[in-house]
């Protein structure tokens, strides 16, 4: 196997997800060969291959002498994920309560902190993208990175729904109240109240 050609897929795939996670398609754009071909200045070998992948992902669907599109995701599908988080993220929190440390805590405080500062200079994709990574940190305590990968996907589902969805708000300030629950959730855990904890961690999910 030609290593550099391999090593140029996975970076035409890299870029290519990034965009679509940024929501820089936008809905029903056709992507095509040609054009990324022109993009990235190769050959078609890697394209193809990266967009092969992608299609195997579930991320893109091939329109045969067409082009490839995004695989559409829905509301349900943020509903569903929301669901599937709120179980995997309570449930973890319940079972692993006491990993939170005052030095555990004080790092998350630390993070919670540099996300207000920042808060009215960002726009909405910056809002999102610092809540996914309150909640990875806050998740990484744990130790769990089966779990911890798992998060991560449903997280990333979630930002290219929103992406795809909710185009014109996902290009303005539309997650501007992002960090509202991280806070309270913070002082319930430092205060030992499990269940406002809980309560406020689920309603920090749905709340997006």
């Amino acid at each position: 196997m030609n290593t550099n050609n391999t090593s140029l897929k996975n970076q035409i795939y890299t870029s290519i997800l990034n965009d679509i996670i940024l929501g820089n398609y936008p809905p029903e754009q056709v992507i095509n060969e040609k054009g990324l071909m022109e993009r990235f200045n190769v050959s078609r070998a890697p394209i193809r291959e990266a967009l092969i992948e992608l299609c195997n992902e579930k991320i893109l669907y091939s329109i045969p002498y067409y082009g490839y599109k995004i695989t559409p995701l829905t509301d349900e599908d943020v509903a569903n994920t929301k669901s599937y988080r709120c179980v995997l993220e309570c449930g973890f929190m319940t079972e692993n309560w006491r990993k939170f440390t005052p030095e555990a805590l004080d790092k998350l405080e630390t993070l919670h902190t540099s996300i207000l500062s920042s808060k009215e200079e960002s726009d909405a994709i910056t809002h999102w993208n610092s809540n996914i990574t309150f909640h990875l940190a806050f998740f990484e305590i744990y130790g769990n990175q089966y779990a911890y990968q798992h998060l991560r996907s449903a997280m990333s589902l979630q930002t290219r729904a929103y992406a795809q969805t909710r185009w014109s708000e996902w290009h303005s300030r539309l997650f501007h109240d992002v960090p509202a629950f991280h806070g309270p959730i913070l002082e319930a855990i430092r205060n030992n109240d499990m269940d406002t904890a809980l309560r406020l961690l689920r309603a920090d999910i749905i709340s997006i």
